[in-house]
C-alpha cells in the first residue's frame, strides 16, 4: 500500500485533504495495481541498491580449488566480462575495493508455491543502506502502519525440538502480544530455528483468523547470499509477484526462505554463502526503529523493543549481551535449550556462585557434543558476559514454564517491558506515566489493571489526561472506561484544546470530515494550521456550521465563530432549550471568549465529547459516554438524528454502520431499561419547558406518534414527581 503523498494524480482527482488525494467514491480510496507497481519501481530504483563483486579472483584453497568459484563465493560466470578480464597480475580479493554497489535488482511481491493466497514483500538491498531509507520503504510503500512494539526474536539458526507444551505456549503468546499491541516482529526469515518456530505461529494464526482480524507483521531479515532458490526473485523491473519454491532438500549449506513471513529484507555484501551478512544492518534497523515516536500522536514515548530468545549458541549469547547493553530487555525461553537454559538456571544465582567451573558445567549439560569444541578462553569470556546478563536484573526476565504466576509468554513480554522502564526519576517515584502510555499504546488494559492501577497509587484527573485523549483518539474504550473509574473528570479534562484534537484527528474516511471540507470549500475558509504544512485546520465552530446543517431548526450553534469573521445565516429555531439555568440563547451569550474570539471553557464536555464519538462513529466510546448525560432521551435521539443524516452522505458499509447505530439509540430512547436512567437528572428548571425540546425532536425525526407521546410522559412524570429537568440539546 502507498502513502497518498507518493501518487501523481489528475488534478480532477484531487480535494483538498492535507495537500493529498481524497477519493469521492470509497472505492476510488485505494490505488489501481499497475499505479503501485510504477511507484514503488520508481522509488526503488532511485534509492535502493545492491552489492556485486567486480573484479574476480579464484579461490585456490581446499574444496574450492579447480572450481573457477571467486573469493567472493560466486562462480566466475556469474561475474561480468570486465571483472574477469584482468591485463596485469592478480591483487588480493579485498571486498572494500572489489564490491560495488549497483541498482538493485530484487524486489516486489513474493508468493510461495502450495501456501495458499498469502502475498508477502521482498527486496534485495546493500549491506550499507541506511536504516531510514529502509524504514520508508517499509512504511510509505510496503504500507505497514507505525509498530507499537519491536519484537525481536533471536535463538537457534538450525531445527530444534522444544517441549509440545511450551511450544503452543510460545506460539500463542507471540501472536496474541503481536495481535494486541499492533508489533512487528522482526527474525532472521529462514524456513529454519526459531525463524521456523515464529512463522509457523504466524502460519496458525492465519489459518483459524478471519481477514478481518488483521495480519501479523513478520519481517524477515536474511543474508541474500544464503538464499537458496533466489534466482526467481531476480528482476530489474521487480516481480508482481516472484513465486518461491521451498525446497529444502536441495539447498545444501544455504537455507530457504520461510513461507509464513509477511516481509524479507534480503542483505548483500557481494558474497554467497558467507551467514550472517544482515547482522549489522539488522542491529541498526531495529535501533533506528526504536529511535521513532510511538504512535501517531506527540507523547514523547518512543517505540519499545523486547528480545525474545529461544534456544541458540555462542552467537545468540553474544546478541543477548549487546543487547542488554543497548537497554534492550530480554525475555529468555527456560526449556528450549542451550543458551537459553544455561541463563535461566543461573538467573537467580548470586554473582559468586557463577562461576567459570558452574558455567563449565552447564554448557556441558546443555550443548552435549559441541563442548568439546569450546575453548577456555570462550568459557570465561562467556562466564563474563553471563555474569554481566544476570547483574542487569532490570532487563533479564526469564520465562518459566512450571511458575504458577507465569502462565502466558505475551505477560510476560509486556512486564518485561514494564520492569525495564520503571526508571527512577528526581523525586524517586516511578516512571508510572510512561508505563501507562505503554499500555494504552499496546491495548492492554488487563496489564494497566493488574500493574499499574494498584492500590498503592492514588490517581488525580490531571494525571490520566494525555492518555485519555489517546485512549480516545485509538478507540479504545476499556481505556476509557477504566480512566473514568479511577480519577478522570470530563470537566476538568475536555478543554477547548483536547476537543479540537479531537476533531483534528479525523480519519480521510470520515463522512463528517467531507461535510466539513465541503462546507470550507463552498465558503471559502481555509485556515493554515500553524506549524504544519496543511492548508486547513478543523475550528469548533465548523462542527457548529455542520451540526446545524444536520440538526435544522432543531438547534443553534454550539460553538460560536470568533467574532472578527461574519457568520452565514442560521434558521432560527422556535424553541427553547434547557441548559441547567439558561436557555440556548443566553448560553451562548454568556460563553466566556477571549480577545481572538475562541471559546474559554466548554460548559458541557459529556455533550461534546459524546457528539464527537458519534460522528466519528465510535460505538462503544459512545455509549459510555452517553450513560454519563444528565438526559439520556434527548441525547439519544439527536444521536439518532445526527446518524441517519450523516448515513445518507454515502451508500458504504460506513454509512450502513451509521444507520445502524442510529436505530440502535432510537430503540434506547424509549426502551424503559435505557429511558430509566433519566430519573438520575442533575439541576434545572422543573417546568414543562423540557417538554418542548422532546416533542420538537421526536417530531423534527417524523417519529410515530405513540413516541412522541412517549417522550412527553417521561419528561411530565419527571417534572411533577420533583426530577429535575438539564437536557444540553
Amino acid at each position: 500500500m502507498l502513502t497518498v503523498h507518493e501518487i501523481e494524480i489528475h488534478p480532477d482527482e484531487v480535494d483538498t485533504y492535507h495537500g493529498s488525494f481524497i477519493s469521492r467514491n470509497r472505492s476510488q480510496i485505494f490505488f489501481s495495481t499497475h499505479q503501485k507497481q510504477h511507484c514503488i519501481r520508481s522509488w526503488i530504483k532511485e534509492n535502493i541498491r545492491k552489492k556485486e563483486c567486480k573484479y574476480y579472483v579464484e579461490n585456490t584453497a581446499g574444496e574450492f580449488s579447480g572450481k573457477e568459484i571467486c573469493m567472493c563465493g560466486y562462480r566466475k560466470a556469474s561475474h561480468s566480462e570486465e571483472a574477469v578480464k584482468h591485463e596485469e597480475f592478480l591483487e588480493t580479493w579485498d571486498p572494500k575495493r572489489h564490491v560495488s554497489e549497483e541498482p538493485t535488482d530484487a524486489y516486489g511481491d513474493i508468493t510461495f508455491t502450495g501456501s495458499g493466497q498469502n502475498v508477502g514483500k521482498f527486496v534485495r538491498v546493500s549491506s550499507d543502506t541506511k536504516p531510514d531509507t529502509l524504514y520508508k520503504l517499509m512504511r510509505d510503500h510496503w504500507g505497514l502502519n507505525v509498530p507499537n512494539l519491536l519484537i525481536s526474536v533471536t535463538g537457534g539458526a538450525k531445527n530444534f525440538n522444544m517441549k509440545p507444551r511450551l511450544k503452543n505456549m510460545f506460539r500463542r503468546g507471540l501472536i496474541k502480544v503481536a495481535r494486541s499491541t499492533g508489533a512487528w516482529i522482526v527474525t532472521g526469515g529462514s524456513h529454519a530455528g526459531v525463524m521456523k518456530h515464529v512463522g509457523e505461529a504466524v502460519r496458525d494464526y492465519t489459518m483459524s483468523s478471519s481477514s478481518k482480524d488483521g495480519k501479523i507483521v513478520a519481517i524477515g531479515i536474511a543474508t541474500w547470499g544464503i538464499v537458496h532458490n533466489r534466482k526467481c526473485l531476480v528482476s530489474s523491473e521487480g516481480k508482481f509477484p516472484a513465486e518461491y519454491t521451498l525446497d529444502e532438500e536441495s539447498q545444501g549449506r544455504l537455507s530457504c526462505l520461510d513461507t509464513n513471513h509477511s516481509h524479507f529484507i534480503l542483505v548483500d555484501n557481494g558474497t554467497h554463502g558467507k551467514y550472517g551478512v544482515e547482522i549489522a544492518l539488522r542491529g541498526k534497523l531495529e535501533k533506528f526503529i526504536c529511535e521513532q515516536t510511538l504512535g501517531s500522536t506527540d507523547n514523547g514515548i518512543k517505540i519499545p523493543v523486547v528480545c525474545v530468545v529461544l534456544e541458540g549458541g555462542p552467537g545468540t549469547l553474544d546478541t543477548i549481551y549487546s543487547a542488554m547493553m543497548n537497554g534492550t530487555p530480554c525475555v529468555v525461553m527456560e526449556g528450549s535449550g542451550r543458551v537459553a537454559d544455561v541463563i535461566a538456571q543461573v538467573a537467580n544465582l548470586p554473582l559468586s556462585e557463577i562461576t567459570i567451573s558452574h558455567i563449565q558445567k552447564q554448557l556441558k549439560t546443555y550443548f552435549a557434543e559441541d563442548f568439546k569444541t569450546f575453548s577456555d578462553i570462550k568459557i570465561l569470556e562467556w562466564t563474563k558476559k553471563i555474569q554481566d546478563i544476570v547483574r542487569m536484573q532490570q532487563l533479564l526476565t526469564v520465562f518459566r514454564l512450571e511458575k504458577e504466576d507465569q502462565n502466558d509468554v505475551d505477560v510476560a513480554i509486556i512486564k518485561a517491558l514494564l520492569k525495564a522502564s520503571k526508571s527512577l526519576d528526581n523525586q524517586g517515584k516511578e516512571n508510572w506515566d510512561h508505563q501507562l502510555k505503554l499500555a494504552v499504546a499496546w491495548n492492554r488494559v488487563d496489564i494497566a489493571k493488574s500493574e499499574i492501577f494498584t492500590d498503592d497509587k492514588q490517581w488525580k484527573s490531571i494525571d490520566l489526561s494525555d492518555v485519555m485523549l489517546a485512549a480516545l483518539l485509538g478507540d479504545k474504550p476499556d481505556f476509557v472506561k477504566l480512566f473514568l473509574e479511577n480519577g478522570v473528570h470530563l470537566k476538568e479534562f475536555l478543554t477547548e484544546k483536547r476537543l479540537l484534537a479531537l476533531y483534528n484527528n479525523l480519519p480521510p474516511t470520515s463522512l463528517f470530515l467531507r461535510r466539513i471540507l465541503k462546507k470550507q470549500e463552498e465558503e471559502k475558509l481555509y485556515m493554515k494550521k500553524p506549524g504544519t504544512s496543511s492548508s486547513w485546520s478543523i475550528q469548533l465552530y465548523h462542527v457548529s456550521d455542520v451540526l446545524c446543517d444536520l440538526l435544522g431548526s432543531i438547534i443553534k450553534p454550539l460553538y460560536p465563530r470568533p467574532r472578527d469573521r461574519s457568520t452565514h445565516a442560521v434558521p432560527i429555531p422556535h424553541i427553547r432549550i434547557n441548559l441547567g439555568s439558561n436557555d440556548l440563547e443566553s448560553f451562548q451569550n454568556s460563553i466566556p471568549m477571549d480577545t481572538k474570539g475562541s471559546i474559554v471553557e466548554l460548559l458541557d464536555p459529556t455533550r461534546d465529547l459524546f457528539i464527537w464519538a458519534i460522528l466519528e462513529n465510535r460505538k462503544e466510546i459512545a455509549d459510555i459516554i452517553w450513560q454519563l448525560s444528565q438526559d439520556c432521551i434527548a441525547t439519544a435521539l439527536a444521536a439518532s438524528k445526527i446518524l441517519k443524516e450523516l448515513a445518507k452522505e454515502e451508500d458504504t458499509d460506513l454509512s450502513e454502520d451509521m444507520g445502524a447505530l442510529a436505530e440502535q439509540y432510537e430503540k434506547q430512547a424509549i426502551d424503559p431499561s435505557y429511558t430509566d436512567l433519566v430519573g438520575r437528572a442533575g439541576g434545572g428548571h422543573q417546568d414543562v419547558e423540557g417538554v418542548v425540546v422532546h416533542v420538537s425532536l421526536s417530531s423534527h425525526l417524523h417519529w410515530p406518534h405513540h413516541i412522541q407521546v412517549c417522550f412527553c410522559l417521561q419528561k411530565i412524570k419527571k417534572i411533577y414527581t420533583g426530577g429535575k429537568s438539564c437536557n444540553c440539546w
